[in-house]
């Protein structure tokens, strides 16, 4: 099906309060759903003959600031089409319904956007840190999120050039500021059949 079918198919089982939005035009298509009809329509998306979209293929989150937008992007091995689904869940209480009972593959996917984004996926069997350690203060890919210095006294950052980026020690043998200088230039006319000696 092409996306426009495949929200044309919702269109007949849910009321415009429940599908917001479609855009086909993109990259990757996608139909934003309000939070209250989300699982009702992640079922359908699973269960309809027509759509069986069997494989999650990934869930991902983006920080709008004013909010966050969890997506989710299905595939159907046995129709062989796609679709996105997107829903906005409050920046103060990102809250939203796990999906592991429709799809267990989303158990990983929905650890990793919790312990990176702070989404809170309720129902979720295990709703741990999955990347960072369990006492990591924070939700380092929210807009808003605040490097700590230092990590149980590990500096967590060193300078190399005028750039700042995330490093486990402060090594100076690791810092390099400009690139090593050749003893002499490499031979350009050796033949590729000379020996070295």
């Amino acid at each position: 099906m092409k996306p426009e079918e495949i929200f044309d198919t919702l269109r007949k089982q849910f009321s415009d309060s429940a599908l917001l939005d479609f855009d086909g035009t993109v990259k990757s298509p996608f139909i934003r759903v309000a939070p209250d009809h989300f699982t009702s329509v992640m079922r359908f998306l699973r269960d309809a003959p027509g759509l069986a979209f069997d494989y999650l293929q990934l869930i991902t989150a983006v920080d709008w600031i004013e909010y966050f937008e969890v997506v989710y992007h299905l595939y159907s091995m046995k129709q062989g089409h796609k679709i996105a689904v997107k829903v906005k869940v409050p920046r103060e209480n990102p809250v939203i319904p796990s999906v592991t009972s429709l799809w267990p593959a989303a158990d990983w996917h929905e650890r990793e956007q919790y312990d990176l984004m702070g989404v809170i996926f309720e129902g979720h069997p295990d709703l741990r840190r999955i990347l960072c350690p369990e006492d990591w203060e924070g939700h380092p890919l929210r807009k808003d999120y605040v490097q700590p210095v230092e990590y149980h006294g590990i500096s967590n950052v060193r300078q190399a050039r005028d750039d700042w980026y995330p490093k486990p020690d402060e090594d100076a043998k690791a810092i390099i500021t400009k690139p090593p200088q050749l003893k002499s230039p490499p031979s350009s006319t050796a033949s590729p059949d000379s020996k070295n000696p």
